[in-house]
């Protein structure tokens, strides 16, 4: 549909471009989209790098398999996190994802009803299943140790299909961790977003957590280089209890993943690491992330991982708890602070990662 004009916002959605959009991929077939409600910001607090509406689709007449709940994605209103979503490629990767290879993935995704992404402007256009009334996990508030466990296990099997796999090769649109441009646009925008993210803290940011960030901005490159490194699979990039479903059928407990944007080619440890260091209150991630680590790598093996020991897998996961740093720099440093919701999330987050780091001695890989 290369002739098809995308709407840019959920506001530009019409009748007719989505009856159009769905029938392009065969979502109808005889139906028309007469009229439709939205719910125009459903991510509002919790979504940074895009926008999210709901769209409920009334039809001019019955058609099994129609759907009957859309969710649709579109770019950032926010000009420093569009700016950082273009910098980084972001909507092309996820729209890519989900045309070429998300049927495939190990994880539960959202079925693709349409997609577009223009390279001429940057923008772009998801049309999604709507996954309630699973229940969207929440950041703040955590989890269980069984939804720790169920998260993790989904997750090795999910790295272990891709283990050094072959047709990484072919995933052009998919960068590796240490792609020279995604590494550029990293040490510029981290440049940028240190000052106010270290003025926004003050006194919260100890001298010995100061040094780490001020060190670390120097050795992107070098940090970037060590994860470079094989084995690789697809890195989720941004695997946390915002962009997770659970669902509870016939007696067990199933999870569906979003938000496939910031995907790469790297070290599967670094996605462990990512949920574990901000997802769990410091001294329940000390109590668990060792049996949840050597969980993941149990079920590597199993899965058929090999030349791949525990004592690398957990040198990897803790310099990607370093890493993790990053996120909390960009995001606070260029964050809306009328945004309630998004300060809270973030502090958090930085609390808990800036305790796993000290936990971790993280700061130990950072080059002289």
């Amino acid at each position: 549909m290369a002739t098809l004009n995308i709407p840019s916002a959920p506001q530009e959605l019409t009748s007719e471009w989505l009856t159009d959009a769905l029938r392009e991929t065969g979502a109808i077939k005889q139906a028309t989209v007469t009229s439709f409600d939205m719910e125009p910001d459903i991510a509002a607090g919790t979504g940074f790098l895009g926008q999210l509406a709901r769209v409920t689709p009334q039809y001019d007449r019955q058609e099994e398999g129609a759907p009957q709940s859309i969710i649709a994605k579109f770019p950032t209103p926010s000009p420093e996190w569009r700016a950082m979503a273009d910098g980084f490629r972001f909507y092309e990767i996820e729209t890519r994802f989900y045309e070429e290879i998300a049927e495939e993935v190990e994880l539960r995704t959202p079925r693709r009803y349409f997609s577009h992404f223009d390279s001429q402007t940057g923008d772009f256009v998801l049309l999604l299943e709507d996954l309630a009334p699973a229940r969207l996990g929440d950041q703040m508030a955590g989890c269980t140790r069984t939804e720790a466990e169920l998260c993790i296990g989904n997750l090795a099997k999910f790295h272990a299909t891709w283990w050094e796999s072959p047709r990484l090769a072919e995933l052009d649109w998919l960068p590796t961790i240490d792609d020279p441009l995604r590494m550029q646009t990293l040490e510029d925008q981290y440049r940028d977003a240190w000052p106010p993210f270290a003025e926004y803290l003050g006194d919260r940011l100890s001298p010995a957590m100061r040094e780490i960030g001020e060190r670390f901005g120097r050795s992107i490159p070098a940090m970037l280089g060590r994860f470079g490194k094989p084995p690789h699979t697809i890195v989720h990039g941004d695997y946390r209890l915002d962009n997770l479903f659970f669902t509870t059928s016939q007696g067990s407990d199933s999870l569906a993943v979003i938000d496939w944007q910031i995907s790469s080619r790297g070290p599967g440890a670094f996605d462990v690491a990512y949920f574990t260091c901000g997802t769990l209150p410091p001294d329940e991630r000390k109590r668990s992330e060792m049996e949840l680590l050597r969980m993941y790598h149990s079920i590597l093996e199993e899965n058929g991982v090999r030349g791949y020991e525990f004592d690398q897998c957990f040198e990897d996961y803790r310099a990607s708890v370093l890493f993790c740093l990053v996120y909390s720099v960009l995001a606070i440093g260029t964050l809306d602070l009328t945004n309630e919701r998004g300060v809270e999330l973030f502090n958090t987050i930085m609390e808990r990662t800036f305790a796993a780091i000290t936990d971790l001695n993280a700061g130990e890989f950072l080059p002289n």
